[in-house]
């Protein structure tokens, strides 16, 4: 690929038609764009996400936007609300960012990369290394809540079994902990004993306080209004 898309749509455009990723890093290493192809049982979709590197912690890289368009133009339904909230957009998300991760890691000129797990940190109060432990306060929490999230999300019937594979410790522990961040207003309410539920206006108010309930609003109102003109 000579020339590297200046947005997401550009992207979806010039997609490869082989299965896989294309991942597109721009030249000041800060921003990336990614597409991937997902089949939902009916049909090939694209979806392509626009990535920025935040913070100071080199290899975090936060989603500012995605789009999603059909793989090839057929008479199958068209894309609707119902067709993107079934998307496992965090598994999708995870891929990008591994993605990306195996192309820096193969770029000249950059040995022994260490690129951090976006998981990795916003778990870290939960993790031990040689720092120690660090508080766990409602924001802490907040961050295992958006993790629990993408995994009930996902489809993961046992949560705190594969946070206690992918981090450490016993499920009994995670389970505990994702206790607690219901407990705090960050998690909704569910049946005992069940996974599920997901983030609090609370919860996503602590990770990101420029966000608001009313944006939410306004994407369902979008999402609503695509599905109309359909």
């Amino acid at each position: 690929m000579s020339r590297t898309p200046s947005n997401v749509s550009e992207a979806l455009a010039m997609a490869p038609e082989s299965a896989g990723s294309a991942v597109w890093l721009d030249a000041s290493g800060q921003e990336a764009l990614t597409v991937h192809r997902h089949d939902d049982g009916h049909q090939d979709w694209l979806v392509a996400f626009r990535l920025t590197a935040s913070g100071d912690t080199f290899g975090e890289w936060r989603p500012v936007e995605f789009a999603v368009r059909q793989a090839v133009e057929a008479d199958t339904p068209a894309m609707s609300s119902k067709t993107i909230r079934a998307m496992p957009i965090g598994e999708l998300l995870a891929a990008s960012r591994k993605a990306l991760s195996a192309q820096l890691g193969a770029r000249e000129g950059v040995p022994g990369l260490r690129l951090i797990s976006p998981s990795a940190t916003r778990l870290a109060p939960f993790l031990e290394d040689a720092r120690g432990r660090q508080a766990r306060d409602d924001v802490a929490y907040a961050g295992l809540a958006l993790e629990y999230a993408f995994l009930v999300q996902d489809g993961d019937r046992a949560p705190a079994k594969t946070l206690a594979a992918q981090h450490g410790g016993v499920s009994g522990t995670w389970a505990n902990r994702i206790a607690e961040a219901r407990r705090r207003g960050l998690l909704t309410a569910v049946k005992p004993g069940e996974a599920g539920g997901g983030m609090t206006d609370k919860a996503m108010k602590l990770l990101n306080p420029a966000w608001s309930p009313d944006a939410d609003a306004l994407i369902d109102a979008q999402i609503a209004e695509m599905e109309g003109d359909a």
